[in-house]
């Protein structure tokens, strides 16, 4: 690794470049360079060509390898993803929306490994690093501000900014918090003092300068004011952040002697001290800030496999972990150089995309591709620079992100497009001469002429994975959060609002691209993309299942089904069927393209759904998944929430009504549901909370009834019912599709995998509970009785009841040889549950089932038969909306 890093001050007219040497922490005086910007430019590319003149300058004068480049750049700008928002103040306007750093990294690579050698931070925050380090301040609380046109701030902490928390302002930033009649820069800037005197002089200057040359009585009432103004400012952060430093720079601060009386007798800091050197520490802090941020390698965060872009078919009997249904029109390209090959032709494109999409990688591949195709003129415009700024996004989505709630809120009501500011949005131009790429979440809402809608989608496994190794943030964010509470804001704002953009520009998607593997992408073109969808929606298919380990999970999924990660300590989940979290894959000639359930349902919900879409919309309305407790635990005592809870506090159109299906058990498996005859409710809820309080046991079994179960066994739960399955059962859950609104109220006092105890809700699931739902009743109402319906020689049809609050039914087929099945404009969902393998086949065509694999026979279909390749009696369980619920 070198120690020398090349840095840049950027200011309003001027560019200066310096190589820093970090082992010092100094700059190189022989690599200064300064030139001097037009930062009015009507073509970007003019400031671009200066900039990048000056950082040439200082490459030539320096004959050591450089490790990146450290940028100090004025705002408004996004500094973590190169993006300039610069927009109506007067400067670089005709850069708005660029990729600066990818526009750098072009003609600067020669001396640079990725664009993530190039990073950037504001201009304040690095004069006020690069001034601690200068001072030696590193293990110092030091609050800087710098004086001049604006009023910039930082908070530092043992040499790291400190930019959240209730001890320093929003982003560590005080020119904005309110101050008198306005904010705190109205009154702490040049401005301040040109009109001020203006106002009693009625003289027209141009800065501070003048004002100290006055050297009269009108001056020294303005320096005593705004000394004051700016004690003022300041002595609430002071008292909350307490530093022991403070550090001055900008221009005013040649006049300090004139208005630092108020700002030593009322600030209670060891020491303040104006520094001169303003440039100079802006490029050391820029090294600084580099050092700190480069981005590492980890791009995913779990144990679990990527998938492969091919696979080899298993063994018959064996679950396939990645099932594929061919793409019989059109073709599966690999590479973004055959991307770039096919994108070449036209001059603008639009990248839309999901969150969590590696945007970064995706558009430095794609320049790489389109340089290889021999195209020069390229310019990448990131959309985000037209949304609304952060604070207005976080007011937008407050009322849905439930406050503190660790978990739950309620599912957002707008669209993507209340996200952006629009006079941004018009700002954004195409340049007709160069290919232009528009991308990021939202590019798809500008409307250019002639302009191709490219599509790319990540599973949201893989989005999970990034997720947690800070690789994803949030729409309108500035940073990636941390997983948990990301995940939240993904499922009650991102997910939604770009499910509904997904919906309303699938007909017009040019090219789908599957992102999953960032460096080794699989693509096809809208019409073959929207044919194999239609096939789809005609015939038998299976999601990608994807599996995670959990607090509570057991072995069976890590002994049975092959292929998995084996490094994990269990497998708590299989996601089956749970269409917001699964991925339907295309396969041609070994090439595999995966996309999210979602788009079949908005291509054509009424093929898959049949009756039930009238009810259900596009929403799929059943949910299969795993819940592996043998050799594990039980499962957290929970219950769910009822419609009215659940369409009033989350925004859900149904509930969370679910079964257990025993797929396997072992002889001493069990399953907690319905409360003994004697529960008090008011007994049971001292209980729970006397137990979490105090971190005691409690005997559940004195409030909660346990059955034994065996294989083939339902059990039904719907909503407000008290449930857990115990160690020892393999559960298939059939259920209704929600699948997060879990009120745990007792978890036997162990930790997450993550070493913390994980959120009780104890209080909401007071407010759902059915204590009706006990004694006796429990046996007769909740443990499904089996009917059968139909019966031959060779085969059995039978009914397993299911209460009268779940809108679903279950049967199970079991047959000798086949069985042919009218689904009467109804989508079967089924799981072969005894047998080692299946044929399904629809309308000539067959598709192969293995033991324990989900799938799914879409209502436009028709009929099925089902065949039986195993050599004995097999078992199908069989899901399907009521007619009468539809």
């Amino acid at each position: 690794m070198s120690n020398f890093i090349l840095t840049a001050d950027i200011g309003g007219s001027h560019i200066t470049t310096a190589v820093v040497d970090f082992t010092t922490k100094k700059v190189v005086k022989s690599t200064v360079y300064h030139k001097v910007i037009n930062s009015n430019a009507t073509d970007g590319n003019v400031i671009i060509s200066d900039w990048l003149a000056a950082f040439k300058n200082s490459l030539q004068a320096f004959t050591n390898p450089i490790e990146g480049i450290g940028i100090a750049m004025p705002g408004p700008f996004n500094y973590t993803l190169g993006i300039s928002e610069i927009k109506g103040v007067g400067k670089y306007e005709s850069i708005f929306g660029w990729n600066i750093r990818l526009a750098l990294y072009t003609a600067l690579k020669e001396y640079l490994s990725t664009p993530n050698d190039i990073q950037f931070i504001n201009d304040a925050d690095a004069f006020i690093l690069g001034a601690v380090h200068a001072k030696k301040w590193d293990n110092e609380r030091v609050v800087g501000i710098t004086l001049g046109t604006g009023y910039g701030s930082g908070f530092v902490d043992n040499g790291k900014m400190v930019t959240t928390g209730n001890e320093v302002p929003e982003e560590g930033k005080l020119h904005f918090v309110p101050f008198k009649e306005g904010i705190n820069e109205d009154y702490i800037s040049t401005r301040w003092f040109t009109k001020e005197w203006q106002k009693r002089v009625g003289e027209n200057i141009k800065g501070v300068k003048e004002i100290v040359q006055a050297n009269n009585e009108t001056s020294k009432q303005l320096f005593d004011e705004f000394g004051n103004n700016l004690s003022a400012t300041l002595a609430p952060w002071c008292t909350t952040f307490k530093p022991t430093k403070m550090i001055i720079g900008g221009n005013i601060t040649k006049a300090m002697s004139l208005f630092d009386t108020p700002i030593k007798n009322n600030l209670n800091i060891d020491d303040i001290v104006a520094y001169a050197e303003t440039e100079e520490a802006s490029m050391i802090g820029a090294a600084s800030n580099f050092i700190k941020t480069k981005s590492t390698n980890m791009t995913r965060n779990t144990k679990q496999y990527l998938m492969p872009s091919s696979v080899q078919k298993t063994e018959k009997g064996a679950y396939d972990i990645y099932p594929s249904h061919t793409l019989k029109e059109g073709e599966i390209k690999t590479g973004y150089q055959s991307l770039a090959g096919e994108l070449k032709q036209y001059s603008t494109l639009l990248l839309e995309g999901y969150v969590g999409v590696a945007w970064e990688t995706v558009t430095t591949q794609l320049l790489e591709a389109f340089k290889g195709e021999g195209i020069e003129k390229i310019q990448f415009v990131n959309i985000n620079a037209a949304l609304k700024s952060e604070e207005e996004i976080n007011k937008i989505t407050a009322p849905y992100l439930g406050g503190d709630d660790p978990i739950f809120g309620k599912l957002f009501e707008g669209k993507l497009i209340d996200f952006f500011d629009k006079q941004k949005v018009d700002a954004v131009t195409v340049d007709k001469n160069v290919l232009t790429v528009i991308y990021g979440c939202g590019a798809s809402l500008l409307k250019v002429e002639g302009a191709k809608v490219v599509y790319l989608d990540v599973p949201k496994n893989e989005i999970q994975f990034r997720s947690r190794a800070g690789g994803v943030i949030n729409i309108g964010a500035k940073e990636s959060i941390a997983a948990k509470p990301q995940y939240k804001r993904m499922y009650f704002i991102d997910w939604v609002i770009l499910n509904n953009q997904k919906a309303a520009i699938l007909p017009k998607i040019d090219y789908i691209i599957d992102e999953q593997r960032s460096d080794a992408i699989t693509w096809t073109d809208g019409v073959s993309f929207r044919k194999g969808l239609e096939e789809m929606s005609n015939n038998a298919f299976r999601v990608r299942p994807w599996f995670e380990p959990g607090a509570w999970g057991g072995q069976w999924i890590k002994e049975k089904i092959g292929g998995l990660a084996e490094d994990v300590p269990n497998y708590a989940w299989s996601f089956e069927l749970i269409v917001p979290e699964n991925g339907i894959v295309f396969e041609q000639n070994g090439a595999l393209l995966e996309v999210s359930f979602d788009f079949l349902m908005y291509y054509n919900n009424k093929n898959v759904l049949g009756e039930a879409s009238d009810r259900f919309g596009y929403e799929f309305p059943i949910r299969f998944d795993f819940l592996d407790t043998i050799q594990g635990g039980n499962l957290s005592v929970q219950c769910h929430p009822t419609v009215p809870y659940m369409q009033k506090n989350f925004g859900h159109k149904f509930t969370q009504d679910e079964t257990y299906y025993m797929l396997d058990a072992k002889e001493d498996a069990k399953v907690y549901l319905g409360f003994q005859e004697d529960i008090e409710p008011e007994k049971f809820r001292a209980a729970l909370t006397h137990s979490f309080e105090n971190s005691e046991e409690l005997a559940i079994e004195n409030y909660v009834q346990v059955h034994p179960a065996k294989k083939h066994d339902l059990f039904l739960i719907p909503n407000g019912t008290i449930h857990c399955s115990g160690t020892d059962g393999m559960v298939l859950e059939i259920s209704a599709t929600p699948y997060i609104f879990t009120f745990k109220m007792y978890d036997w006092l162990r930790l997450d995998l993550d070493g913390k105890p994980r959120p009780m809700n104890i209080e909401r699931g007071m407010e759902n509970l059915n204590f009706d739902r006990k004694g006796a009743k429990v046996q007769e109402e909740l443990i499904s009785t089996p009917e059968v319906l139909k019966e031959g020689k060779d085969y059995k049809i039978v009914n397993l009841p299911t209460h009268k609050e779940h809108f679903y039914a279950i049967e199970r087929f079991e047959f000798d040889h086949g069985i042919e099945v009218q689904l009467k404009n109804q989508c079967h969902v089924m799981s072969l549950v005894e047998g080692e393998s299946i044929t399904v086949e629809t309308n000539g065509n067959s598709f192969d089932i293995n033991y324990a694999e989900t799938f799914v026979v879409p209502a436009a279909s028709g009929s099925y038969k089902l065949i039986n390749t195993s050599g004995r009696r097999v078992k199908v369980i069989n899901s399907y909306v009521k007619s009468e619920e539809c």
